[in-house]
């Protein structure tokens, strides 16, 4: 049975009050008035008038007062009350519901506006984060290159010490030889002491070409300094403050969007700046920094500061168009006039 009017008992139809008619509810979960429970008792027990089902009892009072039916009756009641008050009044409750509805939709407005901002500034965190994993994997390729370096010049040295311990070994053989050519006495003695000598030539002759032939080891000389400088190089573009974190940057009092922020944080970190004639004798430090696209033109005005990439394809420099965006802080800018 659905109760279309809570504020009165399904079964009498009267409204609850104070005194015989106060809401009781039974174990069954159901309320009704206690004079409708005194009359549905019989023998010692009661069936729901709803739902049927039997209850012990020998008085209404067994069952416990339903308080929440008899606040939400008095709650009607001053709500009824309150209607049947004049206009005015009604006119100001409806101001403040237009109040805290005007209140409502404004705070909507700056939650889509910060929410937009969030997501803006989380796509801006996801693009640092690519250029973080592309900086490792190239600074993973440089530290696998000077490994390999290392290794040949490990193999170079190995053979330069070996060959070392051979030339040793021939010279302190010849010098034994000066000395047996002079303890020489018999013809005999001088034909087998040359005999010896000659061999022992031989052996340090051929150690000498050997030596000419092998060292130094073209490729990995060639290597090893060519892996040096491209490490230098790559050093040398790198900043030269140490330590993962910055320090604080103070924020203006203009600044109230999350972007604005970032724009302001960026832009009092401090660049390296390039100029027009770098890009024209493009030498090879620069070249690949505009690889890398760390190369950004920069332009300001009286909107503010914007910036564009600049990169290189099939030998032609490119510029893109100039966006308001946060200046990565490992770029390299050239200021453009406005």
């Amino acid at each position: 049975m659905m109760d279309n009017k809570p504020e009165e008992c399904s079964v009498c139809y009267n409204d609850y009050d104070d005194n015989q008619l106060r809401p009781r509810t039974l174990p069954c979960g159901h309320t009704f008035c206690s004079q409708c429970i005194d009359n549905a008792i019989e023998n010692g027990q009661m069936t729901c008038p709803s739902c049927r089902a039997q209850h012990a009892a020998t008085a209404a009072t067994q069952f416990p007062i339903s308080y929440a039916v008899e606040a939400f009756v008095r709650k009607l009641k001053n709500i009824q009350l309150t209607q049947k008050k004049t206009v005015p009044v009604k006119k100001k409750l409806h101001s403040l519901v237009q109040e805290q509805k005007s209140s409502i939709s404004s705070l909507i407005t700056s939650c889509e506006e910060v929410l937009s901002q969030l997501g803006e500034y989380r796509g801006q965190l996801g693009d640092w984060k690519t250029h973080h994993l592309q900086l490792q994997d190239r600074l993973y390729a440089l530290v696998e290159q000077n490994k390999s370096a290392m290794k040949i010049l490990e193999l170079e040295d190995t053979s330069v010490v070996d060959m070392t311990t051979q030339g040793e070994e021939g010279k302190t053989q010849l010098q034994a030889m000066l000395g047996s050519l002079d303890t020489v006495n018999t013809p005999q003695e001088v034909y087998t002491t040359i005999g010896t000598a000659d061999e022992c030539s031989m052996k340090v002759e051929d150690w000498l070409k050997k030596c000419q032939e092998l060292f130094p080891n073209v490729r990995t000389v060639h290597t090893s300094v060519k892996v040096q400088e491209t490490i230098r190089e790559a050093l040398e573009m790198t900043t030269t403050e140490t330590g993962a974190t910055a320090d604080p940057v103070h924020l203006g009092p203009s600044a109230s969007n999350i972007m604005d922020k970032v724009q302001e944080i960026t832009g009092q970190i401090p660049q390296k700046h390039l100029i027009v004639g770098d890009l024209r004798r493009m030498r090879e430090p620069v070249k690949r920094l505009v690889e890398a696209g760390r190369v950004l033109a920069v332009q300001k005005d009286q909107d503010g500061r914007r910036s564009a990439r600049i990169t290189l394809q099939d030998g032609q420099l490119y510029l893109h168009s100039l966006l308001r965006q946060p200046t990565p802080a490992h770029a390299y800018t050239l200021q453009l006039s406005a």
